[in-house]
């Protein structure tokens, strides 16, 4: 379930009658009245919003877009918005409303602060259809911004910064009881990196867990970190009590040099495998993304990401092209080489050609074409997804799992 649009709508004053509609789950009527539109989305949504907003202005609708998209590349979205909300929308969104309601709005807000995160509203999920939420099988709470590291390849730094910003405890819980209210017991803490702050991070945990000991039917979570929490057991420990099954780690590749080059230091740091198994015996599963076409990369690395995944008993695994995405160090890098594609571009130089990181690449590799680029991913996820391959790796997991001395003294939710 979305999470930006219910933040949206809770700071949107009592005088404007709300609805969300989130085309995941249903489709948007354009026949229904509507004096203003927001509009926000992936990239890969970016010609859908570009659809959008060109039909509900043809019906006299203001069209405001915002999002970290809009904000990394806004050139991209004002040929079609008429407003822009560029940054975290908590304070520019009133701005906007205000400045509307006494006929001056402005065609751009532009935040250019770091909000304090404990001001930031409980989500109102009330504006949604009863249909639609009925549809969703987890919900997000987001208890951070920020991550301080620097990988080449991330935009988060530049839209969120790098300074760890999280919410109060009682703020994250409050959250999460919303969306147990509405029949949602599987919840994504969707920040971009959770244990950055280890003592406010422990601190959520151990709110989460006492909250969920209370319940009749406790919640699940999954979140993003960074490997190097493999090393505190405490967080561990809290974290699978919590209710913690899953987390999302930037694993990106098991060349050393290609960690390097992107800058992805804290990985370096230790035996990845050995940081992976960490995680299995608290009984949590690692979902790992990971990229190939790193400069270090040669065809090689196809089949060293396969075996790497195949002895870290690692079953989800995320398989990118790498991208030089819109405002990257990596972009700026590989403008300046002459091996960047503008994916816009190559969109509409071909109507029928639909955007997605599979399908469409942004930069040209060193070390292979972008045909092997492409067979070679494709290769690596038919691999990692046969279904031998799969349910090795996941029993694997469940191995080191049961045969953890630290499994007898945890106190997991039923």
């Amino acid at each position: 379930m979305n999470v930006a649009l219910p933040t949206v709508a809770a700071l949107t004053p009592e005088e404007f009658e709300i609805r969300i509609i989130d085309e995941n789950v249903e489709q948007i009527d354009f026949d229904t009245p509507c004096d203003i539109a927001g509009i926000t989305g992936f990239m890969t949504q970016f010609f859908r919003a570009e659809k959008l907003a060109e039909e509900l202005s043809r019906r006299g609708t203001l069209v405001v877009c915002g999002g970290p998209c809009v904000s990394l590349c806004p050139e991209r979205w004002r040929p079609f918005a008429d407003v822009l909300i560029i940054g975290e929308a908590e304070r520019i969104w009133p701005q906007f409303l205000n400045d509307l309601l006494h006929n001056r709005y402005k065609n751009e807000y532009r935040e250019t602060e770091r909000f304090d995160l404990a001001e930031s509203p409980i989500p109102d999920y009330g504006d949604f259809s009863k249909s639609a939420r009925k549809k969703y099988m987890m919900g997000l709470v987001q208890a951070s911004r920020g991550c301080p590291y620097k990988c080449e390849f991330c935009s988060v730094g530049a839209y969120v910064g790098r300074k760890m910003r999280y919410k109060p405890v009682d703020k994250v819980v409050r959250e999460v009881e919303e969306l147990k209210k509405i029949g949602i017991n599987l919840v994504i803490i969707a920040d971009d990196n959770l244990s950055a702050d280890r003592t406010k991070a422990k601190a959520i945990m151990t709110g989460l867990r006492d909250w969920n000991r209370r319940q009749r039917s406790p919640t699940m979570f999954i979140t993003q970190l960074s490997i190097d929490v493999a090393k505190d057991d405490e967080f561990l420990e809290i974290a699978a009590e919590a209710g913690m099954t899953a987390v999302q780690i930037g694993i990106e590749s098991p060349c050393i040099e290609s960690l390097k080059e992107t800058g992805k230091y804290q990985n370096i740091a230790s035996d990845l495998i050995q940081d992976i198994r960490k995680f299995q015996e608290y009984g949590i599963t690692v979902i790992s993304t990971c990229i190939v076409g790193f400069d270090h990369d040669g065809l090689s690395i196809f089949k060293d990401q396969l075996d790497f995944h195949m002895r870290s008993a690692v079953p989800n695994v995320q398989i990118y092209p790498l991208q030089a995405m819109d405002a990257t160090a990596l972009k700026r890098r590989i403008v300046r080489e002459n091996r960047y594609l503008d994916w816009e571009k190559q969109c509409r130089s071909n109507p029928e050609h639909l955007y997605n990181n599979l399908s469409t690449f942004t930069m040209i590799p060193k070390q292979m074409s972008l045909e092997q680029l492409r067979a070679g991913t494709y290769w690596l996820l038919w691999k990692l997804y046969d279904h031998a391959g799969f349910l090795l790796r996941l029993k694997g997991f469940f191995a080191n799992y049961e045969s953890s001395a630290k499994r007898q003294r945890l106190n997991i939710p039923r």
